[in-house]
């Protein structure tokens, strides 16, 4: 048995027993009376709070978000038929060759010079952690 339903039987018990004073005055003094009502009732309402805080906690957990799934690309759409015309498209002019470009010698690295190691700009990528779950 959980200690949280401990408490709420006490503070019920304690509720009892004020309500038995409150109706049964004559037992006791007037004064004596009213006294261990509110004690009871006091001691009801702190028994009742003890349990509502030792209750166990609802852990709500995040929805699960699916992992999205990679899509077929979809058929590019078709235009719609257009009338046929009297020209003809013009066509394109052929392309010109481009000469290759003449690279220069890249000279040896000698004694006094040493060799240059080129650095890269790009950072390395960062993962994110995920979260731990319960």
């Amino acid at each position: 048995m959980r200690s949280d339903y401990s408490l709420y039987i006490v503070a019920i018990i304690c509720f009892i027993i004020a309500g038995v004073l409150l109706s049964d005055a004559t037992g006791l003094q007037p004064n004596m009376s009213q006294v261990a009502m509110a004690i009871s009732v006091i001691l009801g309402i702190l028994f009742a709070a003890g349990g509502y805080t030792l209750r166990p906690k609802v852990v709500a957990r995040a929805p699960e978000v699916p992992s999205p799934r990679i899509a077929e690309p979809s058929p590019p759409a078709t235009p719609p038929p257009q009338a046929p015309t009297e020209e003809p498209a013009p066509t394109p002019p052929p392309p010109v060759p481009i000469p290759p470009a003449e690279e220069a010698p890249i000279p040896a690295p000698t004694v006094e010079e040493p060799a240059k190691v080129e650095e890269t700009a790009e950072k390395p990528t960062r993962r994110r952690r995920r979260k731990k779950t319960a």
